[in-house]
């Protein structure tokens, strides 16, 4: 988009403005703040994880194409039959 800014659309959702800055540049925008509120819709709950453990996590994780997350949230899943 050279010579031409795409004003930055008002009350997106946290997809809309994830796809907007996925194919828009911040470096657009430079005297433009944005503010935006994110309310998840889950409880996050951080664990300790032993550093050996995470080292094995990444590999398996990237091995899968996934997020170390994603992986074991999956394995948490099927390990509790949800």
């Amino acid at each position: 988009m050279v010579g031409k800014v795409e004003p930055i659309p008002d009350n997106m959702s946290i997809e809309e403005a994830s796809e907007f800055w996925d194919i828009h540049s911040v470096a657009d925008y430079p005297t433009r703040v944005v503010k935006m509120e994110f309310s998840p819709e889950e409880n996050l709950t951080l664990v300790a994880i032993a550093n050996d453990l995470l080292n094995l996590l990444e590999t398996e994780a990237k091995a899968r194409g996934v997020s170390i997350e994603t992986l074991v949230n999956l394995w948490i899943q099927e390990k509790l039959a949800v």
